[in-house]
């Protein structure tokens, strides 16, 4: 898609110079992994397609058993060197809304988390915000309608969805953030967490190279 950041590196047409945060840890045909950019705790991935979707509700039932295989090495990643973890989505049922916080293509975010992230993060949207059971299927059919969701996994492995307008914007980061103590710093564009990104990039790569894997998991093909 034209203006889209992460196509463009995909392409590889894009100017930015390789940094920690946009080098792949693991690549299948059709998804990548990477630490993720303002990561507000160690251990912060993020499972991407390659393709333009905005949301992981639009990914195509063909890629269907591809992703949930990427994302089974990464929560294992996760577990393995972090403990307890949990899964998350800001799923925009449209560009430029809010709740999409400013990225229009599909990522999930697999994070360590020792609380109920669920508990958090209701301070941080609507009172009147109803969640249900559910998983990649109540993704699509929200993206169907048209509608925004919030999307949670903890454990990993059991979904939860919420769908209504106004969902806010970064609204787990903002409950990560004040859980962990850091309030202000919430926007991953105005904290990078740098540090954070290193040392997550180099903890997995030697999960990794323990496990004999390498960056190209082509196996991972539907």
């Amino acid at each position: 898609m034209t203006g889209c950041r992460l196509c463009s590196e995909f392409r590889g047409s894009s100017t930015l110079a390789r940094q920690e945060w946009n080098t792949p840890l693991f690549e299948s045909p059709n998804f990548v992994a990477l630490p993720s950019l303002g990561a507000l705790v160690e251990g912060w991935l993020l499972l991407i397609p390659k393709q333009h979707f905005i949301a992981m509700g639009a990914l195509p039932e063909s890629l269907r058993s591809e992703m949930t295989a990427m994302k089974h090495l990464l929560c294992s990643a996760l577990q393995d060197c972090y403990g307890t973890g949990c899964a998350f989505e800001h799923g925009p049922g449209a560009s430029l809304r809010d709740v999409g916080c400013g990225v229009d293509h599909a990522h999930l975010h697999l994070v360590p988390a020792a609380f109920d992230l669920y508990s958090e993060v209701t301070n941080f949207v609507p009172a009147d915000t109803s969640w249900r059971c559910g998983g990649l299927d109540g993704c699509r059919d929200a993206y169907q309608k048209g509608e925004d969701y919030l999307y949670l996994e903890q454990p990993l492995g059991s979904g939860r969805i919420a769908t209504r307008d106004r969902l806010g914007s970064q609204v787990f980061r903002r409950a990560i953030a004040t859980r962990i103590g850091l309030p202000d710093q919430f926007n991953w564009r105005e904290h990078a967490q740098l540090p954070n990104v290193t040392a997550t990039a180099q903890r997995i790569r030697d999960w990794s190279s323990r496990k004999g894997l390498g960056t190209n998991v082509c196996d991972l093909a539907a």
